[in-house]
């Protein structure tokens, strides 16, 4: 186990980001929206950016990949031009993916992520975004009844909606038949928006989202020689068995 899994209950920060769309599949929407979760533990969140940082070097030396070039999952299977003018084959792009997915388990306390399959969803009004973080929300709230603070960041774009939604989760959510109605005090202060330019931990989370996404609703073309359904199985030493019955850390809806 690493230090990250073996810290005492403590705070953790919540890295979050998205991939897909909420906009309707009949109107060119993506099949799915998901939301993609990388927990640190406060206490070795430098261990953990030191980490990150040498990931990056190794990979400016191996690739010259420039240390401050964003690092997302669509310009990853999409092989953005940034990639083809060093000369990338897939492999190595691949490569790039699954080294950084492995340094989640080097550094991460758990993964976790909502897949909301939007093909399968019968009512045509369904607000996907609230459900997706609703989702998410509830399952960090599970999280903290072992004593540990969870502080939410976030990519950046839909900071309002974000942070409303938080604040009124906090003080109403429903925690199950048996109990009703209650707070999540230890989902603490106002969530942050971080641009995921400037954030190594963002980009993580971001790749975590699309590695479930594909995971849970697997990709046919060429995405797949990037990031198939096996590069969320990377993660199974860190996924959050907790989030649904699946026991893979992901929780899809509708099932």
């Amino acid at each position: 186990m690493t230090a990250a899994q073996v810290c005492p209950i403590q705070a953790e920060f919540a890295y979050i980001d998205e991939t897909g769309d909420t906009g309707p599949v009949s109107k060119g929407g993506s099949r799915t929206y998901t939301l993609g979760c990388v927990l640190v533990p406060i206490c070795t969140w430098t261990d953990s950016l030191d980490h990150l940082v040498t990931l990056r070097r190794n990979l400016r030396d191996s690739y010259g990949l420039a240390m401050k070039q964003e690092v997302k999952a669509n310009h990853l299977v999409g092989v953005k031009k940034t990639y083809s003018d060093l000369g990338l084959g897939d492999g190595q792009v691949r490569d790039i993916y699954q080294r950084h997915i492995d340094s989640i388990v080097d550094m991460s306390s758990g993964v976790c992520s909502i897949v909301i399959h939007k093909s399968e969803i019968i009512q045509p009004d369904m607000d996907v975004f609230r459900c997706a973080w609703e989702y998410l929300f509830t399952r960090l709230r599970k999280r903290t009844e072992s004593g540990q603070p969870i502080l939410i960041v976030h990519d950046q774009g839909e900071d309002d909606k974000v942070r409303k939604h938080l604040r009124r989760f906090r003080r109403h959510n429903w925690q199950g038949a048996g109990s009703g109605f209650g707070e999540a005090r230890m989902l603490v202060e106002d969530a942050v928006a971080r641009d995921s330019q400037h954030s190594y931990f963002i980009q993580l989370a971001d790749l975590v989202a699309y590695a479930a996404s594909r995971h849970a609703v697997p990709a046919n073309g060429k995405t797949r020689k990037i990031c198939d359904t096996t590069m969320w199985d990377r993660l199974a030493a860190i996924q959050i068995q907790e989030v649904s019955d699946r026991g893979d850390g992901i929780y899809k809806w509708p099932r």
